[in-house]
């Protein structure tokens, strides 16, 4: 075993087990909940994704999927939760509305 093999190993490993995290392209994850009080016009939807790679057209597209046909989802906030995996870290919230 070379010596660059050796030192390459640990990072090798860690960049592998990364990438089980999660996938690089959007996806539907867990809906924040709204706060106490709160009246929307329709359920909440969530979408994970990785702001370095996804556009926000992706972000849209996933919602629209999630909301169903005959609703409009309008976005209602993000953050950065562990809601959402390592590689995905930003959460974008949307509540379908009637379209």
């Amino acid at each position: 075993m070379t010596p660059f093999f050796r030192s390459c190993r640990l990072p090798l490993v860690l960049l592998l087990m990364l990438s089980g995290c999660g996938t690089l392209a959007p996806y539907e994850g867990i809906a924040r909940i709204p706060p106490t009080g709160t009246v929307e016009e329709g359920p909440r939807v969530a979408v994970c994704y990785n702001a370095l790679f996804a556009t926000p057209e992706a972000v849209r597209r996933v919602a629209e999927e999630a909301c169903g046909s005959e609703t409009i989802p309008k976005p209602v906030g993000q953050d950065m939760r562990f809601n959402c995996p390592l590689l995905t870290p930003v959460r974008a919230n949307f509540v379908c509305t009637p379209g």
